[in-house]
């Protein structure tokens, strides 16, 4: 029997709520999401806040860049209807049967995430990504232990073995392939890639997916997990498959 695929909520669910705010997490718990993917960044006092934009805009309104505010000024912010942002130590702390995907959005941001991941003792629920793959190099040479995306080099390597089946340039220690459903014209997720990948122990996990048919295509390819910004809408999907 085929298992259903996991929901990672995207930025907590952005397309059904205010999109990483303590709110969206409270919205993601209430679905029993598998995994609540964020962004952060770093203030200008060194904090790691849950922060998808450079600039403030989305959602706070605010046209200032995230790392020109203090924590004062950043915890002042209200979303529309009151919604308050948080930090990427609350989130873990004040939440901890809830497991993370932590995109590091600025290498400013990359130590004093690792530190408050070690501070919470999160390592067995945060998985890493990042489009850097310099990032990405860093936290597996300083936390061998962490678990980690493939790099955007990886996935484009996975890729080719996957339809030539020639697999020598292809080394990861990442188990997580977290990729859009096509890339400049190319078709990345199909049978093909998805089964490359868990005979390699690696899990396939399409971002960011919000339409139904494409949900029931990648339930029915046998991915592990679907990242969209409707967790909700994904919920009642699976439960109809």
């Amino acid at each position: 029997m085929q298992l259903k695929p996991q929901i990672i909520a995207h930025r907590g669910g952005g397309g059904e709520t205010v999109e990483n705010t303590r709110e969206s997490i409270l919205y993601a718990l209430s679905l029993k999401v598998s995994r609540f993917e964020t962004d952060v960044r770093t203030l200008k006092d060194g904090t790691v806040v849950l922060q998808h934009d450079a600039q403030l805009q989305n959602p706070w309104g605010d046209w200032r860049k995230v790392g020109e505010l203090t924590s004062q000024e950043y915890f002042a912010l209200r979303g529309p209807q009151g919604q308050c942002p948080i930090s990427l130590k609350s989130a873990l702390e004040d939440f901890p049967n809830l497991a993370y995907n932590i995109d590091i959005k600025e290498p400013r941001a990359l130590q004093g995430a690792l530190q408050a991941v070690n501070d919470a003792d999160a390592w067995e629920r945060v998985v890493f990504s990042s489009f850097s793959p310099k990032t990405l190099c860093e936290i597996r040479n300083r936390h061998p232990h962490a678990q980690i995306c493939l790099s955007t080099h990886e996935v484009l390597k996975a890729v080719v073995a996957a339809r030539t089946g020639n697999t020598y340039l292809f080394q990861t220690s990442g188990g997580f392939a977290q990729v859009p459903l096509r890339w400049w014209g190319v078709t990345i997720v199909d049978r093909e890639f998805v089964a490359w990948n868990h005979c390699r122990g690696i899990r396939v996990e399409p971002w960011t997916v919000n339409d139904e048919p494409a949900m029931r295509e990648l339930a029915r390819l046998g991915v592990d997990a679907i990242m969209t910004d409707y967790p909700a809408r994904l919920k009642k999907v699976l439960a109809t498959l």
